[in-house]
This record gives C-alpha cells, sequence and structure tokens, in this order.
C-alpha cells in the first residue's frame, strides 16, 4: 500500500499544469504596501495601500475622494511607475492631477465617458468603463488603476453601480493579485463588499475660515474709522477617512491622528482620520 506523501505527489504531479501545489499548505505573506502620499492616512494604514488587491474608496461629492487618489497617483508616477485613470463620466481634470503632483506622462487616461453620442444611458458607459479595466488589469505592467465610477458627480446612480455583480469584482480582485497592482475603486457607496481588502469611508469636508486682518486695519485706522473684524477668507478644506476593512492588518481599538475625528463611532474595526488642504 502506498503512504500517503505518494499519494499526494502523484496527484499535484499530474495537476501541476493547472494547480501548481494542489495539495500544499500556502503561506501568505503580507503585501507591499503603497504610501498615498498623505502621512495622517498611512498612518492609519499603517504605511498605505496594498498591492495586488481591490481598495474601494466611498463617499459623497466633495468628501476628499479626489484628493487621495491624486496625491496616490502623484506618488506613484513620481517614482517613474506606469498608473491607468478610467474615467466613467469624464470628470478628471489633467490641470488639477498635474498641479497636484501626478507626472501625466506616466498616467493613462480612460475617458470611458466621452462619446460622440451625448445621450449614452449611464449603464452604458459604466459597463465600457469595466472592460476597459478588465482588459487594464490583464495586461498588467501598471502599478495603480483606478475606476472612478462617477456616481459622486450625480452621472451615475450608486444603484446602477451595485448592479455590478460581485463576481465581477471577485475577477477584478485576482487579475490585481496576479499582476501585483493596486485596483482603487471610488464610489458614492460600497458596492465590492467582501472582495475589497480595504474599504475607507471619506466624510464630506469642511471648510477652514480665518479673519483677514493687517493692512485693512493699518488703512481703517489712518481715515479714523473704527477698527472692524476682519472679512473671512476660506483657508482650506478639512477632510475625514475612516478604515472600515483592512486584510493583513492586526484589529486594533480606535485610534486618531491630528485633530478630533468627526466621526469616531463603530467597532474596534473603524479609525478615522483627519488631513487638511
Amino acid at each position: 500500500m502506498r503512504s500517503a506523501a505518494a499519494v499526494r505527489q502523484e496527484i499535484e504531479s499530474s495537476l501541476a499544469a493547472r494547480i501548481p501545489g494542489a495539495l500544499s499548505v500556502r503561506f501568505h505573506q503580507t503585501p507591499d504596501l503603497v504610501p498615498t502620499g498623505i502621512a495622517e492616512v498611512d498612518a492609519l494604514l499603517h504605511g498605505g495601500l496594498p498591492l495586488g488587491g481591490l481598495t474601494e474608496i466611498a463617499g459623497p461629492a466633495c468628501s476628499g475622494k479626489t484628493t487621495l487618489v491624486s496625491s496616490l497617483l502623484a506618488k506613484v508616477t513620481q517614482q517613474e511607475a506606469a498608473c491607468a485613470y478610467v474615467d466613467v463620466s469624464d470628470a478628471f481634470d489633467p490641470l488639477s492631477g498635474a498641479a497636484i503632483g501626478i507626472d501625466l506622462r506616466r498616467l493613462l487616461w480612460v475617458r470611458a465617458g466621452r462619446t460622440e453620442e451625448p445621450d449614452k444611458d449611464a449603464w452604458t458607459r459604466l459597463d465600457r468603463a469595466l472592460r476597459a479595466t478588465d482588459l487594464l488589469l490583464s495586461a498588467g505592467g501598471f502599478r495603480v488603476i483606478v475606476l472612478d465610477t462617477g456616481d459622486a458627480m450625480g452621472d451615475v446612480r450608486p444603484e446602477q453601480v451595485r448592479r455590478v455583480p460581485l463576481a465581477s469584482w471577485y475577477r477584478y480582485r485576482l487579475q490585481a493579485e496576479k499582476s501585483q497592482a493596486l485596483f482603487v475603486l471610488l464610489t458614492q457607496t460600497t458596492c465590492a463588499n467582501s472582495c475589497a481588502s480595504v474599504v475607507l469611508h471619506c466624510s464630506e469636508a469642511a471648510e477652514r475660515w480665518e479673519c483677514a486682518t493687517g493692512n485693512r486695519d493699518d488703512l481703517l485706522k489712518q481715515d479714523g474709522l473704527p477698527k472692524q473684524d476682519g472679512l473671512p477668507l476660506l483657508t482650506g478644506f478639512q477632510f475625514s477617512v475612516s478604515a472600515d476593512r483592512n486584510r493583513g492588518a492586526m484589529r486594533e481599538s480606535l485610534q486618531s491622528f491630528g485633530k478630533k475625528p468627526v466621526c469616531a463611532a463603530g467597532t474596534s474595526w473603524k479609525r478615522t482620520t483627519l488631513w487638511a488642504r
């Protein structure tokens, strides 16, 4: 009677062409991380977003999603790596991207919403973007691939994005793992569910205002007029992001970085951080 080791070796040899090491124990190594370029967010994620997986960033309009992704693309393209941006609603602004530091020579911008038929329905354009994403993930050579569903702009409704089968997101995750690419999905509400390695929720930005003083008060004093309160000036925005799922990271208690978090409720999975622009 043959031993179990011999039977195992025979089975693995017969399946080697299709399933290498079919019966061998596979040890999952900690994935390499890609820094986002925003110190507070990188601290929240213990270094950055994992290569070879799907990261979903959800939030309403003006929640900092584009700022976060632009910072990520700037960091990666400055390292001379190629990236791709699949744009459903033709909403990406290359001038703003270049201003934040993106090397446009290393960014492939797929304008899935650009068509000679402007009345094309949103689902048709979303389907075109999904096909383009499939091709990019299969081709390889891209370190970061972003799929912007455009629903935060009101062009594609969240229920339309949720119509995408879960099997599609699972296939994209496997393709990203095979090509060792970081696949980033931008949505208004989460839809990839368990297929995502990391899920980030962005909250609506809070404005930062300061009062203008100085020369105006000096002029009023020269004219003999009483000093008045300064005019309010918009000096920036403060964003909030929370991590609901981070595979490969230990479950820790709630941690916050910077100022007091806007929303610090939830389980020990959920952590919130703030950054300002």
